[in-house]
Parts: structure tokens; C-alpha cells; sequence
């Protein structure tokens, strides 16, 4: 979801200025929230200052320019987060078909208990991490039967986040350090 720019351009600015002090209080609250930030002083407060200052210059950039999207708050910071860009797409890229498993392939996987496990856990995982980015699931079912099917091949497989990351960017599951 995006932030809404008011219809209305800012007139001054003072106006500017104002709006966009009331995005960066907004954008460094909602992180202070998320992360549990108890003290001013912690490291974790220095990611909430660098977070709102770059969603400040967002947002007002979009006050003083034609046709620039802001992201809601959320958005922002899960594709800040994973990317250094609050604009970044975090869709997955398109799976070519061939490397979705087959009904066949992914049932028979799931015979095995390691694998019917972790598929559950990859697809938790998986579903978690797009209602955090706010992009639709769709893929998170195809992963986590891939998945199931790499566990039941008993082989070396990375763990669940680094096999999403690989599976989000097109590259094969399996690929480690890439």
C-alpha cells in the first residue's frame, strides 16, 4: 500500500518542510515499534534514524517531483531492509515451469516426514516474508513443495531463508553463495 500525496501540492516550503518532518516522526516510529526500541542509544535506534531520514527524502521528493510513488511504511522498510531501496519490487521473479515441481514429483516427497515437515516450514516462511513485504503468497506454495522435493532427495540443500532468496531472485534453490 502507498502513502497517499495529498491532491493539494504544498504551497510554501514551510509546507514541505512540514509534511516531510511528519514522514520521517512517522517512518522512525513505526520502526522503533517493529523493532522494539527501548533506548535511544541502541544500534538498533541508529537503523530507525537512517530508515526514516531516507523515507523523509521519499517522501519529499514526491512533494517536488511529478509521478513519484512513496510505499506505505511497511513496504518501505521490508524492501529497505532486504535492499537498501524503499521502491524495490520484492516479487519474486517468474518461476519457468520446469522449475516448479510436478503433482507426482512433490506428492511422492512428501511421503517422507523430514520433508512433509519442512515444506510446512518453508511455506510458513515463505507466506510470512511476503505478508511482511505486502506482495501476494502465489509463490510461496511452488516453493515450498521444490523444497520438499530437495529434502527428499536427502542431499545437500541451504537452509530455508537462503533457498527463498535464491528462489525470489530466479536462480535454483540449491545454489549456494551466489
Amino acid at each position: 500500500m502507498s502513502t497517499p500525496v495529498p491532491a493539494d501540492p504544498p504551497a510554501t516550503d514551510t509546507e514541505i518542510h512540514a509534511r516531510t518532518d511528519i514522514a520521517r516522526a512517522r517512518a522512525e516510529g513505526f520502526v522503533w515499534g517493529v523493532l522494539h526500541i527501548q533506548h535511544p542509544s541502541t544500534p538498533e535506534a541508529a537503523t530507525a534514524t537512517a530508515f526514516a531520514s531516507a523515507y523523509a527524502d521519499r517522501v519529499t521528493e514526491s512533494l517536488t517531483g511529478e509521478g513519484v510513488f512513496v510505499p506505505g511504511l511497511a513496504g518501505a522498510w521490508v524492501a529497505w531492509r532486504v535492499s537498501g531501496d524503499l521502491t524495490v519490487n520484492l516479487a519474486p521473479a517468474p518461476a519457468p515451469i520446469e522449475r516448479v515441481p510436478g503433482f507426482q514429483e512433490y506428492d511422492a516427497a512428501l511421503r517422507n516426514r523430514t520433508a512433509w515437515w519442512l515444506c510446512a516450514e518453508a511455506l510458513g516462511y515463505a507466506r510470512g516474508w511476503c505478508d511482511a513485504a505486502g506482495i501476494a503468497p502465489g509463490d510461496a506454495v511452488d516453493f515450498a513443495h521444490a523444497y520438499a522435493v530437495l529434502v527428499a532427495a536427502d542431499g545437500s540443500r541451504p537452509n530455508i531463508a537462503d533457498a527463498w532468496t535464491n528462489w525470489r531472485s530466479g536462480r535454483p534453490i540449491t545454489a549456494f553463495g551466489e
